[in-house]
């Protein structure tokens, strides 16, 4: 079955989301406590000033099953800066390599090109290649690289941007 995309809020989404970073994320990188209440707490605030006009809440189905989702939080900054946030790019397992990905990140990056944004810039981590080779095939270049412990476990972790002006 091939996955429908809503491309505004549907209620539960964001926690299936939020399920899906941490089934994908504990097991890979051995995250743990601190980084569902970090990205529970940053989805809710998300959440909390979700506008459907200027900000993308991309969310994959297969029926009424949540597959896989983007955001870009284009509410996070100035207007004027023409920056949009690109957070919470996850797959469920069962459905990766089927295109859906690419899919999902390809609707965020022509949702900030339609509202002619300048930039598109995500923090990961360098121990997610599969993502990365996603990121690169779009056109993302990493901009700073630094070893921190947001997570709650000590990382190299990477901003990638993408310049959407050329």
């Amino acid at each position: 079955m091939s996955p429908r995309y809503e491309r505004t809020y549907v209620p539960g989404a964001m926690g299936r989301l939020l399920a899906l970073q941490i089934e994908t994320y504990a097991p890979a990188l051995g995250f743990g406590r601190a980084f569902e209440a970090k990205v529970g707490a940053d989805m809710a605030e998300f959440l909390s000033r979700y506008d459907s006009v200027r900000d993308l809440l991309l969310t994959a189905l297969v029926g009424d099953r949540v597959v896989g989702g983007i955001t870009l939080d284009r509410g996070e900054h100035d207007p004027a800066l023409g920056l949009a946030h690109l957070r919470w790019f996850v797959v469920d397992p069962a459905f990766r390599g089927r295109g859906l990905g690419r899919a999902v990140l390809k609707q965020a990056v022509d949702f900030a090109r339609a509202c002619g944004d300048r930039q598109i810039y995500l923090w990961t981590v360098a121990d997610l290649p599969a993502a990365r080779r996603q990121y690169d095939a779009q056109g993302f270049v990493l901009a700073e690289q630094r070893h921190a412990a947001t997570w709650g476990k000590a990382m190299t972790e990477q901003r990638l941007v993408l310049d959407l002006t050329a």
